[in-house]
């Protein structure tokens, strides 16, 4: 969980950056409101005290669920073989989000953002996710 609560983290902080670059900071963000409240999510632009809070308790929530799987996939592993195993469950993970859910479901900042720059977030969850997940381990093999 706690991994999943860190790669949240920076992939929000991703989102908002990318956000900045075309001008509406919240926008990536926001849509991902769109799975609870519709397509109002998708123009909101700036902080917004409903879809902002939502958009951020939906995207915390799936990251740390895509952090829980994780872990339970990775079993022990550390290092570079869980940086590796963290990029291939990105990729997988983008197959899930992009080819198998259905569009209600989609994490929405796509509609806003080039294909390398949802790429880009997807990176950043394998490599938060992995280095979370690998401070932690070692931490607990240290005790």
């Amino acid at each position: 969980m706690r991994s999943g609560l860190v790669a949240a983290a920076a992939t929000a902080g991703v989102l908002i950056g990318l956000g900045s670059a075309h001008g509406a900071a919240l926008r990536p963000l926001n849509s991902v409101a769109h799975i609870l409240i519709g397509s109002r999510a998708y123009y909101m632009e700036g902080a917004d005290l409903l879809v902002t809070p939502l958009a951020l308790l939906t995207h915390t929530a799936s990251v740390m669920l895509w952090g829980v799987l994780l872990a339970l996939a990775t079993g022990r592993l550390t290092g570079p073989r869980l940086y590796g195993a963290a990029l291939v469950f990105a990729g997988l993970t983008w197959i899930v989000d992009f080819r198998i859910v259905p569009d209600r479901l989609r994490p929405g900042f796509e509609s806003g953002l080039s294909p390398v720059e949802v790429s880009l977030v997807y990176i950043v969850l394998a490599v938060s996710l992995a280095w979370a997940l690998d401070r932690e381990r070692r931490s607990a093999a240290a005790e």
